[in-house]
């Protein structure tokens, strides 16, 4: 039986959608919830965007919003612009909805000079009117009593640091000694509440700094959207690991696990680990960033293999990444700009 050119082209027509749709179940049911290959999906994204390909890059993210509920909010903003980039107002509608959900206020999508435009689309008013009930999933899903533990932790950590780093010179090794006492017994309670918790940060208690406009505006604008994050933990743990201490493995399994569920971000994990592992030949295959004398000639390949394990990009990308923002900031061009990723 023979059939027509518009006949074939019809049956492929139809076909695309199951193929989509075959294509986003293997997604989900290869990917599950493992965050390692959320972050490896949004470097891909970078590079989508720095050669204006936003149809594929709006794929990418179709696959995101399918395959994981918990979806960090910088990338909720960067989907957005990236929708909006690409003139795509009903994405854009999707994005700006998740965006709520995931904890951003108005005043962020307001002040972004990208977003902002969201806020003149027809498709947009419902969810738009709708904001308190979406905001109100967001703060149903956090834990604010374990923000509250992290946050006394915090002022305490901030006390005795301040003795290291402003106190008088003299009292300076004495100041240390505090400060090293102290970090052992900081340590076993963060350790502990991680073991317990998971690892605090976005996803288990949000982001309660963004949502005072008058405080963090100004940092918004010049950081630009890439700086929607909670560093409090890896401050405390980044200190813990200033002073004396036992490299403690299993721990270090505990992060990687926190890592593959959402509860850590990747630079926050290889960042962690960077500072607890020292800067020795042994430890190279645990390492993530290129630096110490005991580099070898193939060291660039081991670091882009062990970032790439974790869902970082390659050290080339991250330089070039960084290199972008620091020039945006530069330029007052960083709140108006598709953010990309550390």
């Amino acid at each position: 039986m023979c059939f027509s050119q518009n006949n074939l082209e019809e049956k492929n027509k139809m076909k695309r959608p199951i193929i989509f749709l075959l294509f986003m179940f293997l997604i989900n049911t290869s990917w599950g919830q493992d965050y390692i290959e959320y972050h490896r999906v949004f470097n891909r994204i970078d590079e989508d965007v720095l050669s204006e390909n936003y149809h594929l890059a709006m794929e990418r993210l179709d696959s995101i919003y399918l395959a994981y509920e918990f979806i960090y909010a910088k990338h909720c903003i960067k989907a957005l612009q990236i929708c909006i980039t690409a003139n795509d107002s009903i994405k854009a509608d999707k994005w700006l909805e998740k965006c709520f959900k995931q904890g951003i206020p108005m005043w962020i999508i307001r002040t972004n000079e990208i977003t902002n435009k969201s806020l003149t689309y027809s498709t947009t008013q419902k969810t738009l009117n709708n904001f308190d009930s979406l905001h109100s999933i967001y703060k149903a899903s956090i834990d604010t009593n374990l923000r509250k533990r992290i946050d006394s932790l915090l002022t305490i950590d901030q006390k005795y640091t301040r003795k290291v780093n402003d106190g008088f010179v003299l009292f300076i090794p004495f100041y240390w000694l505090q400060w090293g006492i102290y970090n052992k017994r900081q340590f076993k309670q963060l350790k502990q509440i991680i073991e317990t918790y998971g690892y605090p940060e976005e996803k288990l208690f949000g982001l309660s700094n963004i949502q005072d406009s008058v405080a963090f505006a100004k940092h918004f604008i010049f950081w630009g959207p890439s700086e929607l994050r909670d560093a409090r933990v890896q401050i405390m743990l980044q200190h813990c690991y200033s002073t004396w201490y036992k490299i403690d493995f299993d721990f270090k399994d505990t992060l990687y696990e926190n890592l593959r569920n959402g509860n850590m971000p990747a630079f926050q994990y290889a960042l962690i680990i960077d500072v607890m592992l020292p800067d020795k030949p042994k430890y190279i295959n645990d390492k993530y960033w290129l630096k110490g004398a005991f580099c070898s000639a193939n060291c660039n390949e081991i670091i882009n293999r062990n970032r790439y394990s974790i869902g970082l990009n390659t050290s080339e990308q991250e330089k070039r990444n960084t290199l972008l923002e620091r020039e945006r900031r530069k330029n007052k061009r960083a709140n108006s700009e598709i953010m990309l990723e550390y």
